[in-house]
């Protein structure tokens, strides 16, 4: 069998030789809107649509751009 990317979600795709380390969501409102922190030793593919790679290390933290912005609100409003 021939390896492929792996389909997280139908915006998200991990390269099929990497290891994922750990994995895990929180939700910050709506069934929808969540958070996603993946661990893994490579590269997180995009399709560029409704996703956001905050930090391209080994350590993803997968946000959409409503979950982002709502969280930045909620960040904000404990921040002041």
């Amino acid at each position: 069998m021939k390896n492929e990317n792996i389909l997280v979600n139908k915006n998200m795709l991990i390269n099929p030789n990497s290891d994922i380390i750990y994995s895990s969501s929180v939700g910050v409102g709506t069934d929808n809107d969540e958070v996603r922190l993946i661990l893994f030793n490579k590269r997180l593919i995009s399709n560029g649509e409704n996703i956001e790679i905050v930090n391209e290390s080994n350590t993803q933290i997968i946000l959409s751009k409503t979950t982002a912005l709502k969280l930045k609100e909620l960040l904000d409003e404990h921040l002041e």
